[in-house]
């Protein structure tokens, strides 16, 4: 069973073609990799599932319902949460607010607590950080606190736009054990990542997405050890 399933999915900014005629399959209870150079519309594609960007043509189901064009928030709600690029924290608000607002959508008070507990479970460095500023924290600890706030949406799927961006080997080793542990308990992930080798070794699926089109899919092992894209994204 598919997750999140996208048909012809076209996207424009003018007159300029960000997404022409994608179509990918996120498999229930898996990691998929999406790989691509910089400008080749990864990003985009996020952004459009998320309702973010209004979609020219084409579907997009999660779970087999209709999402394309709906309302952010009615997307959350549909269990779709997304960790932008540049971890895009509220810089004035404090971990624990910033995590409260991951899960503006629910009134469930008891599974907002649970998942609190969760998610300082996975990171117990936001715990101790809890009343601190968002914008004093450090650039690691802003990309596991952008994951943790999509966490608390309990999203059914879980995207991750370029979560190793910025940040020292150390540390991106970190979060993609963290990204592995989430998957384990579940959580479907649609990864976006520059860092392919890192992001082939958790998947199980991968798509290049290159000028704003869909050019290989592929199991993830089969990716790591194709000559083209080991040349293009895995330096040779």
């Amino acid at each position: 069973m598919n997750a999140l399933e996208i048909r012809g999915l076209c996207v424009s900014y003018g007159p300029i073609h960000a997404l022409r005629d994608v179509t990918i399959d996120v498999p229930d209870r898996q990691i998929t990799a999406l790989l691509g150079a910089n400008g080749a519309g990864k990003t985009s594609l996020l952004r459009t599932i998320s309702g973010l960007i209004q979609p020219k043509a084409g579907s997009i189901r999660v779970y087999g319902e209709e999402i394309a064009g709906a309302e952010p928030h009615t997307i959350v709600k549909k269990g779709i949460s997304q960790s932008p690029e540049g971890r895009q924290v509220f810089p004035n608000l404090t971990v624990k607010e910033n995590l409260q607002l991951g899960a503006y959508t629910r009134s469930d008070k008891a599974g907002i607590a649970a998942d609190m507990d969760r998610v300082l479970t996975i990171w117990p460095r936001l715990g101790e950080r809890l009343t601190q500023m968002a914008g004093t924290l450090s650039g690691g600890e802003q990309q596991m606190l952008a994951i943790a706030r999509a966490m608390m949406a309990r999203p059914k799927v879980l995207l991750l736009d370029e979560p190793s961006l910025g940040l020292a080997p150390v540390i991106v080793a970190g979060i993609f054990e963290t990204i592995a542990a989430i998957h384990k308990e579940g959580t479907t992930v649609l990864l976006v990542e520059q860092n392919a080798h890192l992001a082939l070794k958790i998947a199980s699926i991968g798509y290049v997405l290159e000028t704003g089109a869909i050019q290989k899919c592929a199991p993830a092992s089969e990716l790591l050890n194709d000559d083209a894209i080991r040349a293009a994204y895995l330096g040779g």
